[in-house]
């Protein structure tokens, strides 16, 4: 397999693409969610974070055993192929190329441009502004993508310092001159925890997105051994930082006013500590992190088409596979990611606007997630064969871990296949499925 783009990230720019896109918006706005879960329990919130986050740290160490093994570009596909073939591997790049990515990044757009229009009411633009700011951000995300690679790994890097800016204030502050006794007397047994288990899923789906940074190891020096250190670094690192923000806003505030206030919390805590002007600054730094988010998303998505088409699995994979010599990138294969994203947005807009679509409850955001934990359980299970075989000699890498990574995924799995609106999930991710197999079977060129 011919690969011929230049390998411009390390190891910060790995453990940004992690970090960037898993702390995006959610973590601002969980906080209620969680307290309302474990009836404003302080300590279970921490252990439901804590809990929540073994998909990640346990899922981030087992797939770290695969970018050990190749850097071939695809990621996620590349550990698909060599774990259970060409045909596993195709199916995992359809639906992360035409769902997945496209699909978050189009909704992780509209995020931020309900966040812009909330600091600036000025652009509203009509009844549809936010659609059009949506269009817009969607549109100079893939074009700086595209047309300066160096300068969208700058912002994915710059961002997820910006967005940790905010986290961290809150954290310490809200420790260093909040109430403890927020948290006092909160009883922690098996009875209590059991009874909080909604919380669990009320935060899985806030870690989601870790997966992504393989979908650039063919850019990353050294690879082999910097996205494995980023695999394991980033998840601990958000796991601490989730933590102490959940801690500081909950003594800073208290838990009675986090449910009171839902998601305004995060702005309740910025007005308190900075006042007026400081909660609008603080709201920036949220639309920037949101902005990251997409970025990095983005950034993955525009690789899918491409490490399909060096496989020879799509139509014109030669034109799609070519690298533009100035940008370094494929541009065939971005515009496609590009296309897909409008579609999905379209797609959202329906679920908003439409009443059949409108009524049915559809979110975007959540058909993706469910299926791709699916695909991890089947990776996880790949390490414990070849760990079987005597290919891999680290028991607690190749068989603990991957153990307790399923673990994590199934408790994500539990959550999306128990929620109000799972069925629809369910069929439209069954349906791309489907198609995957038939384009497989029927349109994918012959010859490899």
């Amino acid at each position: 397999m011919k690969e011929t783009e230049e390998r411009k990230y390390g190891l910060l720019m790995s453990i940004a693409m992690i970090v960037g896109i898993v702390i995006g918006s959610g973590i601002f706005f969980k906080a209620d969610d969680i307290l309302i879960q474990t009836d404003g329990n302080v300590a279970i919130g921490c252990l439901v974070l804590v809990i929540g986050a073994f998909g990640i740290i346990f899922g981030g160490i087992t797939i770290s055993e695969w970018a050990k093994i190749t850097d071939d570009a695809g990621g996620l596909i590349s550990y698909a192929e060599k774990s259970f073939g060409d045909k596993f591997a195709f199916i995992l790049g359809w639906f992360q190329g035409i769902v997945y990515y496209p699909g978050l990044t189009a909704v992780i757009c509209f995020v931020g441009a309900n966040y812009t229009i909330s600091l600036f009411p000025q652009l509203t633009f009509g009844e549809y502004g936010v659609w059009i700011l949506s269009l817009i951000y969607l549109f100079l995300i893939y074009m700086l993508n595209i047309f300066s690679a160096r300068l969208s790994g700058h912002f994915q890097t710059s961002s997820m310092f910006i967005k940790l800016i905010p986290l961290f204030l809150i954290a310490v502050l809200g420790i260093i001159f909040g109430d403890p006794g927020a948290a006092s007397g909160n009883v922690v047994n098996l009875p209590t925890i059991m009874a909080s288990s909604g919380a669990i899923v009320s935060v899985a789906f806030s870690y989601d997105g870790w997966s992504i940074a393989p979908s650039i190891c063919h850019e990353i020096r050294n690879a082999k051994r910097n996205l494995p250190l980023a695999l394991v670094i980033s998840p601990i690192l958000i796991l601490i930082v989730y933590v102490s923000y959940f801690l500081g806003i909950s003594y800073l505030i208290g838990p009675e006013n986090i449910i009171e206030t839902g998601d305004l919390a995060f702005s309740l805590a910025a007005n308190q500590l900075f006042g007026p002007w400081g909660e609008k600054l603080m709201l920036l730094m949220v639309i920037i992190s949101v902005l990251g988010t997409a970025n990095g998303l983005s950034l993955g998505g525009t690789r899918v088409p491409y490490a399909l088409a060096l496989r020879k699995d799509i139509p014109y994979s030669d034109k799609v596979a070519r690298i533009h010599p100035k940008y370094k990138i494929s541009v065939p294969s971005s515009l496609l990611s590009f296309g897909f994203a409008i579609f999905w947005l379209i797609v959202h807009f329906l679920s908003i606007y439409a009443p059949g679509l409108k009524d049915a409850g559809i979110d975007v955001s959540s058909i993706p997630i469910v299926i791709m934990y699916i695909f991890y359980i089947v990776l996880y299970a790949g390490i414990m064969i070849r760990t079987k075989k005597g290919l891999i000699k680290n028991k607690v890498t190749g068989i603990l871990c991957p153990i307790l990574a399923i673990l994590g995924a199934l408790t994500i799995l539990y959550g999306g296949l128990t929620a109000s609106n799972s069925a629809i999930y369910i069929i439209v991710s069954l349906i791309i499925l489907v198609t995957g197999i038939i384009f497989y079977r029927y349109a994918r060129p012959k010859a490899r």
